[in-house]
C-alpha cells in the first residue's frame, strides 16, 4: 500500500516568476540564513570563552561552520545561476511552492513581496 503524494492546493491562478528571480530570491534567503547562522557561531564562541567550557566541545562548533560554509555555497551556486539566466529563461509558478514555506518572512520575500515586519527574523511563525 503506497501512500499518495501530498497534493498542492489549487490556485485559481498561477503568476509565472521569471526563474532568474527564483534563484535570486534564494540566493537573499540563504545569505540570511548564514547571516544568521554566523551570529549563533559568534554568540557560542563568546559564551565558550567566558564560561571555559572544554575545548572539545569547542570543536564541535566546526560542524556549525560546515553548515555555514556550506549555505554560502549554495547561495554562490543559486546566484550565478539567477546572474546566467535571461529574461529569455522562462519563467515559473511559484504559489505552490510557496505553500510549502512555512516561515512566513520568507514565504514573503520568495514570492517577490517585501515583509512589513522587522528584518530581525525574530517572528518566525508563519504568517
Amino acid at each position: 500500500m503506497t501512500n499518495p503524494q501530498p497534493q498542492a492546493p489549487e490556485h485559481a491562478w498561477q503568476s509565472l516568476t521569471p526563474v532568474r528571480d527564483v534563484f535570486a530570491a534564494l540566493a537573499q534567503e540563504l545569505e540570511r540564513a548564514r547571516s544568521l547562522g554566523l551570529h549563533v557561531e559568534g554568540a557560542i564562541c563568546a559564551m565558550a570563552v567566558r564560561s571555559a567550557i572544554n575545548g572539545g566541545v569547542v570543536g564541535e562548533l566546526q560542524h556549525l561552520d560546515a553548515v555555514l560554509q556550506h549555505i554560502a555555497a549554495l547561495r554562490d551556486f543559486v546566484a550565478e545561476l539567477a546572474r546566467q539566466n535571461s529574461v529569455a529563461a522562462g519563467a515559473v509558478a511559484v504559489a505552490s511552492a510557496l505553500d510549502r514555506v512555512t516561515l512566513g518572512e520568507v514565504r514573503a520575500r520568495l514570492g517577490g513581496r517585501d515583509f512589513d515586519g522587522d528584518a530581525t527574523d525574530e517572528n518566525w511563525e508563519t504568517s
